[in-house]
């Protein structure tokens, strides 16, 4: 009887250190490529407040978020392309860029969030589009193709009809750098299309201040979306239920209680700010913070107008992929 007791035992635990090695070898790595920044809020409160691993467990799944960081938007785009990233969150032009390039492969899950960005100079002299002379210098994150270079170039064309009428005045820094170039009185720029939490610590600076908003030039629109390959999207539905769902409810919290968002974002960047100041930063007018997108259309008409992409696209669902179009608010979605 002993030893029929001992082998029962030992085979027990040999079937439960095969389970636990078979589950450990289920267990997968969602990885999303982002930021920092107000606009990834969403990605940053998923990752610190554990909702890919939450919603993951309640769909019966081990599924773990990682994000990445990369040194240029070519660097992202090759890691997409070459499969060591599932998931990017970048601006709407980087997002219609690789769908155009790609021939539709490569196309956008959801939207992440959308906030106002400013225009602030500090020359006392510029106070609207038309004052800018050609020894200014004005920094964008990337030429031509961050968001705030496109809505630059289309509030160019509505007051001059040239929208490549500042090309050279125009000079590429990441944010920080860009305000430590505004911040230094012998700096190389004069003036930052600058995203939040940026403008808000130019705009505390003497002598600096507004000269145009996006607001002023597109309204309240989405700037940032989740997007991957055609692939990567087929061979992973419930993956991605599982983010949109971790998305829903970041997208939520900051809507509904951004203090706590906050204190969840700060903890995940260790930036500088106070929960406080970034509570009231997410409440600020013009910050859309939701899966279904808005505006983003009139982006895509304004690049293809302007030869950035190869192919107009008929309506946002053209360069989504079709997971959001049935829910209910998708038909209000641009």
């Amino acid at each position: 009887m002993n030893t029929i007791r001992k082998l029962v035992a030992s085979t027990a635990l040999a079937l439960s250190i095969v389970s636990s090695g078979a589950a450990a070898v289920q267990a997968e790595t969602l990885r999303i490529a982002g930021g920092v920044g107000v606009l990834f809020a969403p990605i940053q409160i998923m990752k610190q407040a554990g909702l890919v691993e939450k919603h993951a467990k309640a769909a019966g799944k081990d599924l773990n978020l990682e994000m990445l960081s990369f040194p240029s938007g070519s660097a992202v785009t090759d890691a997409l392309l070459s499969g060591n990233v599932d998931i990017v969150a970048a601006g709407v032009s980087n997002a219609l860029l690789l769908w155009s390039r790609t021939g539709g492969d490569v196309k956008a899950i959801a939207a992440v969030s959308g906030t106002k960005s400013v225009l602030v100079s500090k020359d006392p002299e510029v106070k609207t589009l038309r004052d800018f002379k050609e020894t200014n210098r004005i920094s964008v994150t990337s030429l031509k193709i961050s968001n705030q270079a496109i809505y630059l170039q289309m509030a160019l064309d509505k007051e001059f009809g040239e929208p490549t009428k500042f090309d050279p005045m125009m000079v590429q820094l990441g944010f920080s750098d860009g305000v430590q170039a505004m911040l230094n009185p012998k700096g190389p720029t004069d003036a930052m299309f600058a995203g939040p939490p940026y403008y808000q610590q130019l705009l505390k600076q003497p002598g600096m201040h507004s000269v145009l908003t996006t607001l002023d030039v597109a309204g309240p629109t989405t700037n940032l979306l989740a997007f991957t390959t055609t692939a990567y999207h087929d061979a992973h539905p419930e993956e991605l239920k599982i983010f949109l769902a971790a998305l829903g409810e970041a997208q939520e919290l900051i809507r509904t209680d951004p203090q706590k968002a906050a204190s969840f974002y700060l903890a995940s960047t260790k930036e500088k700010f106070s929960t406080d100041e970034l509570a009231a930063i997410f409440k600020e007018e013009g910050n859309i913070f939701q899966s279904l997108p808005l505006g983003v259309h009139q982006t895509a008409a304004f690049m293809a107008k302007i030869g950035l992409i190869k192919t107009n696209p008929d309506t946002w669902r053209d360069f989504f992929f079709p997971d959001l179009q049935s829910l209910e608010g998708a038909a209000a979605a641009n």
